[in-house]
């Protein structure tokens, strides 16, 4: 189980901040060649990227570069550029089909080769951000090996469907339940939409505990500020984690004695609620958490 509670998106026109950004307490780090980056400035971001794979020193968190879209000559000379380097993965914006993941699965496949790195070296981490996309999630999902994460690219897809974004998120609620249960059914990580209003931090803390509540692994961040909230929002609570270890204890006791079920302050606790404590502490073991 690999920790993505928040992955900052840091633009590539930006190499100062890439370093800060390697420092931080976010659990992965997405230098942006696409929608952060302006048509006139691409080919410099990518120099800049390509630089910050060489030096920087990302000390364990997950190193992920959103290339430009599948089938745009802008796409293509960003993996054969970041590629050969061994990201971590890179983020497949602007997916339509199962069969623009598999496009990307051939040619990332032959740059790893003619670099001599491993195949299935680098992951694939996929926006789920059109309409088409969400159709298709499924199968976009399970269409290679290397995809490890969905994300949900909230703005985009409102605005296909002629929506609107909404606090309730009510907008945005069918496209997240299915992205999520395509991740699961795949046994990949789902992770949530940015939030954009830099100021409105109980807006952040609301919109993240929304995601996690659904069953979200986490949220992509576009400001360090944001990265503490979104980190505690997908962390279990040290009131989370103790319940856990009770439920545990109390049903491992129950089993011990020949019984499959007990109750606990007056609630009944069964193997599924088992398996959500176990959880709870899994996740909570992987964040240093008590």
């Amino acid at each position: 189980m690999r920790l993505r509670r928040s992955l900052l998106f840091v633009p590539g026109v930006t190499p100062e901040r890439i370093a800060k950004a390697a420092a931080s307490r976010a659990d992965g780090v997405i230098l942006d060649l696409e929608d952060a980056v302006a048509p006139g400035q691409k080919a410099q971001a990518r120099e800049w990227v390509v630089a910050a794979l060489r030096r920087v020193d990302f000390g364990g968190r997950e190193c992920v570069v959103r290339v430009n879209g599948p089938g745009t000559p802008e796409g293509a000379a960003d993996l054969a550029a970041v590629v050969p380097l061994g990201p971590d993965a890179v983020l497949l914006p602007k997916v339509r089909k199962a069969a623009d993941v598999e496009s990307a699965e051939a040619e990332v496949a032959r740059l790893e080769a003619s670099a001599g790195l491993g195949l299935g070296h680098v992951r694939f981490h996929v926006i789920i951000e059109t309409v088409a996309a969400v159709v298709e999630v499924g199968r976009i999902a399970r269409a290679s090996d290397r995809v490890a994460a969905l994300f949900f690219g909230g703005g985009d897809f409102v605005r296909e469907t002629r929506g609107r974004l909404v606090p309730s998120r009510a907008s945005e609620l069918v496209a997240l339940s299915e992205v999520l249960l395509a991740a699961r059914a795949a046994g990949l990580d789902a992770i949530d939409t940015p939030y954009f209003d830099l100021a409105d931090v109980g807006g952040l803390e609301a919109h993240a505990r929304f995601a996690a509540d659904l069953g979200y692994d986490g949220k992509s961040v576009i400001h360090p500020n944001q990265i503490d909230v979104v980190n505690a929002c997908f962390t279990p609570s040290p009131a989370a984690v103790d319940e856990a270890r009770r439920v545990v204890a109390a049903y491992e006791a129950a089993a011990a004695a020949g019984r499959g079920a007990v109750a606990l302050a007056g609630q009944f606790v069964d193997a599924v609620q088992v398996e959500m404590a176990r959880t709870v502490l899994a996740r909570a073991g992987i964040a240093g958490g008590p």
